[in-house]
């Protein structure tokens, strides 16, 4: 994983070390600009996770440079954090107005500083990478999901859905109709995820229709078979017109146990392995299939 880019836009040294320190500590990469034109350079050069403005600047000031970035449509997507002695009122509804996402007035807390930090990089990241056909979370929200679960030491399985044949299917029937084949398969995994995990599951839309799903090990096991008799059982409903032996779902699961945050590459392993014998197992039978990796045999088994 890449490191996440935040610009801190402060004149006053002593506040930036503090800031760049705090920010440093959790595993941030920070660039300094001094004054507002330098934070303008430095976002329009690194498109970085979060902007940290001070209003109070030489050259330009902080309320100005919000206007500027969230004008463009280049950089309106970067996430604003106004840090400033100007706490009243009306300086923080001018702040919101010039578009900033978030106002703390100094002196501040560096906990809750690191809190909104992390919380406007999160939602950030998310909103950014969501697919514009399924509206769900992509690549780089799923990655991050992971590695903060294995951050935190939490059991987690990864869940992977593709159509059999969807390629071959999609060539046939068009852009817009195999479009709305992979939003109604977001919507019956999400469905299937929630009812899984009582509401609480993470899917993301790696692109067309590949899905990833991440919830317990327990409730992964459950997914899989769920997932997979309400496609066979609503393959009409999803695939109007499909030959019913074309398509089929195929979904991997393989756990994070033994893994680290450093160890994105084996969980992709174990679920390329998986994947492929589910594949298989799908063309040879006719029906979808799932295999889910096991840590004792190290290998994927069939559900």
């Amino acid at each position: 994983m890449l490191l996440k880019k935040i610009v801190v836009a402060e004149d006053d040294d002593a506040i930036a070390h503090l800031v760049n320190m705090a920010l440093g500590d959790a595993g941030y990469l920070c660039l300094r600009a001094h004054d507002g034109e330098e934070a303008l350079r430095l976002v329009r050069a690194h498109d970085p996770d979060l902007l940290v403005l001070d209003i109070m600047m030489p050259r330009v000031d902080g309320f100005e440079v919000a206007r500027r970035l969230k004008s463009d449509v280049m950089w309106s997507r970067t996430p604003i954090l106004m840090l400033t002695a100007l706490g009243s009122v009306d300086n923080q509804v001018e702040g919101l107005e010039a578009g900033a996402d978030a106002y703390m007035a100094k002196p501040f807390n560096l906990r809750e500083f690191g809190a909104r930090v992390k919380a406007l990089i999160r939602n950030h990241r998310r909103e950014r990478d969501r697919s514009p056909t399924t509206d769900l979370p992509g690549s780089r929200a799923i990655d991050d999901h992971i590695e903060e679960a294995l951050r935190a030491g939490r059991p987690l399985a990864a869940v992977h859905f593709d159509l059999l044949r969807f390629d071959s299917f999609a060539d046939a029937v068009g852009f817009s109709r195999s479009e709305d084949v992979v939003r109604a398969l977001a919507k019956l995994i999400l469905e299937e995820a929630r009812a899984a995990t009582g509401g609480g599951a993470f899917v993301g839309h790696l692109g067309g229709a590949d899905f990833i799903a991440a919830m317990t090990p327990e409730a992964a096991a459950v997914l899989g078979d769920r997932a997979t008799a309400a496609f066979d059982a609503r393959h009409d409903e999803i695939a109007p017109g499909d030959d019913p032996r074309r398509l089929a779902m195929t979904v991997a699961i393989a756990p994070t146990a033994g893994l680290k945050p450093a160890d994105a590459d084996e969980l992709g392993r174990r679920l390329g392995v998986a994947m492929k014998q589910a594949k298989q197992a799908a063309a040879d039978g006719g029906t979808s299939s799932v295999v889910a990796w096991t840590a004792d045999t190290g290998g994927p088994a069939a559900s």
